[in-house]
């Protein structure tokens, strides 16, 4: 019988500043297969993040030197880390908690305590598999003119304020699509602008 054990390509950065914590995902982590980074502070999970690239990251939020909420802005902000993963484990659990972690953009949110390890697991490989998938998936890139329909309120609810060129280099900024599978009725997608020079999202 092979009793090797299954490993991941992927890594996953743990930051944490509590050592029972980050031992526990540790082992959880590892024992599946994956390859852990470890960081007790924001500062230094940033660093790594922004170092390492890893396939996703485990955030606490209450954090010494930077807060989670911080690490997690410089993350989304970067073009090297935006579309990193990002799992909030956090004993922050209330409502506004919850809805600020999510709309700072992280991809899902847990609850220490209430969240076991097989639970952290599990959401994990679901969020890996679904980057894999976008990963497969082509875009789309279409420049938007001025003398088409509603260019101009567009450009203004966008925040543009030189047609649709890139406030932070000049260049023109094309609007990029990606299908979305998950509807069937009809071709869905979904769209944004992307800068193709410093891939600042607009």
């Amino acid at each position: 019988m092979d009793n090797t054990q299954e490993t991941h390509k992927e890594t996953i950065l743990i930051i944490e500043d509590q050592a029972e914590f980050r031992h526990i995902y540790q082992d959880a982590l590892e024992g599946d297969g994956y390859k852990v980074l470890l960081a007790e502070d924001g500062e230094s999970g940033w660093q790594l993040a922004k170092s390492e690239k890893p396939e996703l990251i485990l955030l606490d939020l209450v954090l010494p030197k930077l807060s989670g909420i911080e690490v997690l802005k410089n993350i989304r902000a970067d073009a090297e880390t935006r579309d990193i993963p990002v799992i909030i484990l956090s004993v922050l659990g209330e409502k506004k908690d919850i809805q600020k972690g999510l709309e700072s953009g992280a991809n899902d949110y847990m609850v220490k305590g209430y969240s076991k390890p097989r639970e952290i697991m599990s959401k994990i490989r679901v969020l890996l598999e679904k980057i894999d998938f976008k990963k497969s998936i082509n875009s789309y890139k279409l420049l938007v003119k001025e003398g088409m329909a509603d260019a101009a309120k567009l450009q203004q609810d966008i925040g543009l304020t030189k047609s649709f060129d890139c406030p932070y280099c000049g260049k023109e900024i094309p609007l990029e699509i990606t299908p979305d599978y998950t509807r069937t009725d009809g071709h869905w997608f979904v769209a944004h602008f992307v800068c193709s020079e410093c891939q600042k999202s607009f």
